[in-house]
């Protein structure tokens, strides 16, 4: 029969005078030794080493059989991890301490359900902003109106709006209708009653001064009207000074993105077209697939600026320009759908968004 609880509590207690038992015992042994024989004597002493090992067994406490391991359900928290992790228990079988191995789940992910705000960190750019969110880097540009020209222009701490989807952030005004709505960012109305982000009811209450997204829609472009220099041209060409102007009048027709490292400045065919900034012809081109008529200045300050799509040029390679002075006329060569300048800024001949540089109007 098992040892119980009780039984073990009374062996511990009568331990103490089985020890003194056994010393006495010993006691009176040694005292008798004295007046014996040899051979008497190693018996004696053969008993003597029989009481100390059983004096040593006494002193020993009993083992306790180790606590069976109680089977936890599922989310249980086991009351010794945090000890064991801190080394306050230790045990060869550490398997009553740490939790078992927890399944690893794949969180689907659930699309959102509302439009947020985000606040640009060190190092963020336009298209890895859309890419982190799933969206496309147009929604951005136009749910953030300061981004339409120039998405370079992030600042850290700047807000931006972000959609759940990709598309445009309309702001409803008098007189909007859905069907109008749908109409002027290229979709079916149904996109946007049945866009669940909308809640707009049936039948459907647009109010004014509220918003709207429109899945799937697209901005159309409002061009924005920019003006050539008409300063006086200063002294001393050949290198240009760093701070550049517009190269022509006209609008901006499209501007600069990931496939399109320029801006396109769009007016009458045959408008002048001027060098932005001091410097020397670098190269003066014709192609009928890409650039048309074009050209190269070099500033000399590891600065170039291209100039494509001309009807004519009145420069050479080699001549010295000044910032303002007449180089061409606005055309439509090369690759083109009509009458534009398209127009780079180059940094140690790397593409550069030119409206960083470029004075605002």
């Amino acid at each position: 029969m098992a040892e119980t609880t009780q039984e073990r509590e009374d062996g511990a207690k009568d331990a103490p005078k089985a020890l003194r038992g056994l010393a006495l015992a010993g006691k009176r042994l040694r005292e008798s030794l004295r007046n014996t024989h040899t051979l008497p004597r190693l018996g004696a002493h053969g008993i003597l080493v029989a009481l100390a090992i059983a004096a040593i067994w006494l002193a020993q406490p009993k083992a306790t059989p180790a606590p069976e391991a109680v089977a936890l359900s599922e989310g249980e928290p086991r009351p010794y991890t945090a000890l064991a992790a801190r080394g306050g228990i230790r045990t060869t079988d550490d398997s009553l301490f740490h939790r078992a191995p927890v399944p690893h789940t794949t969180i689907p992910e659930r699309p959102r359900k509302e439009v947020i705000t985000y606040t640009v960190q060190y190092g963020d750019t336009l298209y890895g902003i859309a890419e982190q969110f799933g969206i496309s880097g147009n929604t951005i540009m136009w749910a953030n109106p300061q981004l339409e020209l120039n998405p370079d222009l992030l600042q850290i701490g700047e807000e931006l709006i972000i959609l759940p989807v990709s598309g445009v952030y309309h702001k409803v005004v008098k007189g909007d209708t859905v069907e109008s709505i749908a109409e002027q960012y290229k979709v079916e109305p149904s996109a946007i009653l049945e866009c669940e982000y909308n809640h707009l009811g049936d039948p459907p209450q647009l109010q004014v001064g509220t918003y709207l997204i429109v899945p799937g829609g697209r901005k159309p472009y409002v061009p924005r009207v920019v003006h050539v220099y008409s300063g006086p041209i200063p002294e001393g060409a050949a290198r240009g000074t760093g701070a550049f102007v517009w190269p022509t009048t006209g609008a901006i027709s499209q501007g600069y993105w990931e496939l399109h490292r320029a801006i396109d400045i769009t007016w009458a065919p045959g408008t002048p077209i001027v060098a932005a900034d001091s410097g020397y012809v670098a190269l003066v081109g014709s192609s009928d697939t890409g650039y048309g008529k074009y050209v190269v200045i070099d500033h000399g300050n590891g600065f170039q600026t291209l100039y494509a799509h001309f009807s004519i040029f009145y420069v050479k390679p080699g001549q010295s320009v000044r910032k303002g002075e007449v180089i061409g006329l606005m055309g439509s060569t090369g690759r083109s759908t009509g009458p534009h300048l398209h127009f780079e800024i180059r940094k140690d001949g790397v593409q550069r968004n030119p409206l960083n540089y470029l004075p605002r109007q």
